[in-house]
């Protein structure tokens, strides 16, 4: 993308190429170069008089051996110098900037030696091989204390010459060799090519803003620099460098005073000077050699005004961590960075601050004041350089985190520009400035063709991929009309009223506000946490998150077609739109399939008995793929979470992530042959092992592993199965077990009752009266009986809630008193409040299942308190008897589902109009009443 040209308000473009005029004198090349890169060694190719005189002897050593034990010896004596303090009772500690450049030194020599080895093992002298090898990172800015990783990069003129791989290859063996085996230290290297310069992650090019040239070629050293800095895109680098040193700031606590602070990473710590430095080279475009050592303090006052006093403030913190880590370094043996406090009476009584419990403290102190000190200024330059104008390309800046323009020439022939810049905006979390959004608006008001480029497309994609940002964006670029510009079949909906009285917004709002759920999944969440950190889980791992989030966007865009059936003619729409995007068959079936299908999983896991292998069997003959599945939980959940308040409830998660769960196993046991029989005897041989822990004799579970049915067996937990069986052995012995359960974090509560099982059915009904009477709500039931011989136990379990909050003691009470005396006998008055407030209720469906003998009833009326009670009554009073119940609200509508047994051979048409007769038959008694 082509930059402007700067202004005087602007950030200074990329310098021109360093490539030397032909016009110029050999002694004036010398001097562009050099003054380039700020070499100090005489010109011509560094190693020729790289090595010290210090090391001198070096030059005589050729055995890894010999050159390991040199570094060793050497690294020792820096060391000792280091520690003479607390061994001699010396006052003053030695620089430890300057000890930092001694240690890099060293390095520096020992791979010059090295690099002087590997070409004679090829026959060469170093000046015949293209190569540099690069210091970067810190020992690139010469900042190396005693045991610091070394990072080095190879930079060859070309790929695949001879001589140059074979000396990278004996000098890569001999670092390992000396370097991690021998002495100890952790080496990082890589391999770059000139042409690699325009496409390095962030980590590679902060360690290449340092870069220094060790050993090898001065002008191939010159050229990369050149290719580095024409390729650097200064804002992309400054606002990612910015939000990576956020997280790690927020990770380590934000503020310096840790009592064993971090000396490299945390708040104030060496990498805030170190980033402070690196986003006034970007924004500046100031090569390595610019800022190294001493000289970046005189740049920090000509480019970003501080005061000679601010500087010396922050050369002297500088200094003092640098002592504190060097001396780190050298007692503990190995790389530390966290001042601990059992090392800080050591490290202080090493600096000279005696070996007072007060020195200690006074070293503490100060060592405080130096991170806070550049914690400040760091922090200020960080704001500065965030805020300043920096350029975007295509006629767009950036200034105080706002995209504004350039200039007044913004094109309006290709309006490319504006998808673009909410690209932009979400991948640097900038605001869409005030000047453009009029612009954006008026350019739209005509309706203008969607631009044919391709790449359009492609942004818009890519805004869809970024997973944590693609809410803000969305409903930016819907209040600006650019996504029904975009994406016209949306546009209508941002207007459009639902059909349905549950929905508190549009149906564009509402679409878009999904995806802000499914984007909330990101952030901690104080309840269910077990459910929340599943889903998270999920939308991080997605493979392809922008066809969820575009399924997410599109999944009620058929609302706009009036008398078909929304599912179908989205279904539609989204494959007219992932066409229109150039998306491939793949990902076309992916968003196609959750928007037609988007209302499957919440219906099944309100309405069908998730414990029965027919309902996991008929969802997974649909949702028959797990990443789909995966993806279909999340819509189901946010399209819930963003119909309005209160409408997704705990009750509707416990049962939602019951589905994805059981249609889980049921996708990966599809890999895996095994018939019921062994299901069966592998879960009981399982159950009873685990049930061993309990005082159950085994006998007992043995007898209730045998009376209960295959499903029940399959999909119940060990620990609620145990209960069970106690509550059994409490029924022999004359009681009426009433037992209720809750989850910690839930707003329901879990009730099971479990009694001798009426003679004729009704227990449900009787249940669900007492319920009825408390005012609590049920939100679903689970019928089991439990037949060995002629016993019948019932164990009913029920989910329910008291206003919206699990049940409180106080209403346990109440509810265990109504439930002793309905299943004694007794007969409950209907309070006249809640018989007046009774609606309609009438048979919305009748299904036979003919193999499992079983008949599926599904009841509906408006939303009442009794939605449970007045089916089950009904069924009660014509003999059928129910095996499970679920029941659920929706856009003010009561659903209730029952699974039967009938013993009368009907037709689903006789069902019907037989449990209609009697829902109208309760109807009459109520208006009575």
């Amino acid at each position: 993308m082509k930059k402007l040209r700067k202004d005087s308000e602007r950030l200074e473009a990329a310098p021109p190429p360093l490539s030397v005029s032909p016009d110029l004198s050999a002694g004036q090349e010398e001097k562009v170069i050099r003054d380039a890169i700020g070499l100090e060694e005489p010109f011509g190719f560094v190693g020729d008089h790289g090595v010290d005189l210090a090391y001198a002897d070096l030059k005589t050593l050729g055995d890894p051996e010999q050159i390991a034990a040199f570094f060793l010896a050497e690294r020792e004596k820096l060391c000792d110098e280091i520690r003479a303090p607390l061994r001699n009772g010396e006052r003053k500690a030695p620089s430890g900037t300057e000890m930092a450049r001694r240690f890099s030194d060293l390095t520096d020599a020992v791979i010059g030696r090295l690099f002087e080895l590997a070409c004679e093992r090829i026959g060469e002298t170093p000046t015949g091989v293209p190569l540099c090898v690069v210091a970067t990172g810190g020992y690139g800015r010469r900042e190396l204390c005693p045991y610091s990783d070394i990072d080095i990069t190879f930079i060859p003129l070309r790929d695949g010459e001879a001589r140059t791989d074979q000396v990278v290859r004996h000098m890569f063996q001999a670092l390992m060799d000396i370097g991690m085996n021998r002495v100890g230290l952790e080496v990082g290297y890589a391999y770059r090519l000139l042409e690699d310069c325009g496409n390095l992650d962030l980590l590679t090019i902060s360690g290449l803003l340092d870069a220094r040239l060790i050993v090898g070629s001065e002008r191939l050293f010159i050229q990369f620099e050149d290719a580095f800095w024409n390729n650097f895109n200064a804002t992309d680098f400054i606002f990612a460098k910015l939000e990576e040193r956020t997280k790690a700031l927020a990770k380590h606590g934000m503020v310096p005073y840790h009592v064993e602070p971090n000396l490299k990473e945390g708040p104030g710590g060496l990498r805030d000077l170190q980033t402070m430095v690196w986003l006034l080279q970007a924004r500046h475009h100031l090569p390595a050699a610019r800022v190294r050592g001493e000289r970046v303090f005189q740049v920090l006052q000509q480019e970003m005004h501080l005061t000679e006093e601010d500087c010396k403030q922050l050369a002297t913190a500088k200094e003092h961590l640098f002592q504190v880590r060097n001396a780190l370094h050298a007692l503990c043996g190995a790389e530390r960075d966290v001042l601990v406090v059992t090392r800080q009476e050591e490290v202080a009584h090493a600096l000279g601050y005696g070996q007072e419990p007060a020195s200690t403290e006074a070293f503490m102190a100060q060592t405080f004041t130096h991170l806070a000190t550049i914690r400040r200024f760091a922090a200020s330059i960080f704001r500065r350089v965030e805020h300043s104008r920096l350029i975007l390309g295509i006629g767009l800046d950036c200034k105080h985190r706002q995209i504004v323009p350039a200039n007044d020439a913004l094109i309006a022939d290709d309006l490319g520009w504006i998808l673009w810049i909410f690209e932009v905006a979400q991948k640097y979390q900038l605001e869409i400035g005030e000047a453009l959004e009029p612009v954006i608006i008026e350019l739209l008001r005509s309706k203008p063709e969607v631009p044919a480029d391709r790449s359009i497309r492609q942004v818009f994609t890519r805004i869809l991929s970024a997973t944590g940002k693609v809410y803000p964006i969305l409903q930016k670029m819907a209040d600006l009309g650019v996504l029904g510009w975009l994406l016209p079949e949306f546009g209508v909906l941002m207007n459009l009223i639902p059909y349905d009285s549950a929905h508190e917004y549009t149906v564009g709002q509402h679409t878009l506000y999904v995806i802000k759920h499914l984007e909330a999944l990101l952030e901690p969440h104080p309840t269910n946490e077990e459910l929340f950190t599943e889903m998270r889980r999920l939308l991080l791992e997605l493979p392809h998150p922008e066809w969820l989030m575009l399924a997410a966007l599109l999944h009620d865009c058929g609302k706009a077609i009036p008398d078909v059936p929304h599912t179908e003619s989205g279904e539609s729409i989204a494959r007219t739109i992932c066409k229109r995007l150039e998306w491939d068959e793949e990902a076309t079936e992916t968003v196609c399939f959750l928007v037609k299908n988007h209302l499957l999983m919440a219906e099944t896991s309100r309405l069908r008995d998730l414990d029965r292998e027919q309902t996991i069997a008929d969802f997974v003959r649909v949702v028959d793929d797990v990443d789909r599945l995966n993806m279909l939980f999340l819509l189901t959940y946010a399209d819930t979470r963003a119909v309005g308040e209160g409408v997704w409830t705990p009750v509707k998660g416990h049962f939602l992530r019951t589905l994805w769960l059981r249609a889980l196993d049921a996708l990966y046991a599809r890999e895996e042959v095994e018939d019921e029989e062994a299901l069966v005897a592998r879960a009981q041989r399982a159950l009873l092992r685990d049930t061993s822990f309990h005082t159950l004799p085994a006998e007992l579970v043995q007898e209730h592993i045998q009376a209960m049915p295959t499903s029940y067996l399959l999909n119940q937990p060990v620990q609620r199965i145990a209960a069970h069986i106690e509550y059994v052995r409490r029924v022999r012995a004359g009681e009426m077990v009433i037992a209720f359960e809750d989850e910690p974090t839930a707003t329901y509560s879990e009730l099971t009752v479990c009694t001798y099982d009426d003679p004729q059915p009704g227990l449900l009904s009787k249940i669900a009266l007492a319920l009825f009477c408390a005012g609590v709500t049920v939100h679903a039931a689970q019928v089991l009986t439990r037949v060995a011989g002629k016993e019948r136990i019932a164990i009913d379990t029920l989910w329910v809630d008291y206003r919206g909050r699990h049940l409180l003691p106080g209403k346990r009470k109440e509810v265990t008193e109504l439930l002793k005396k309905v299943v004694q006998g007794e007969t409950l008055a209907l309070p006249t409040a809640l018989l007046q407030q009774a609606k309609r209720m009438y048979v919305r469906e009748v299904r036979r299942n003919v193999e499992e003998e079983i008949v599926l009833i599904e009841v509906a009326g408006e939303e009442q308190m009794g939605a449970l009670y007045w089916p089950a009554a009904a069924l009660a009073r014509l003999g059928w008897n129910i095996q499970s119940a679920r029941i659920s609200t929706w856009q003010g509508e009561a659903r209730a589902v029952f699974y039967v047994q009938i013993s009368q051979n009907l037709s689903e048409i006789e069902i019907e109009h037989r449990l209609s007769a009697a829902l109208q038959l309760d109807r009459g008694e109520r208006s009575k009443t």
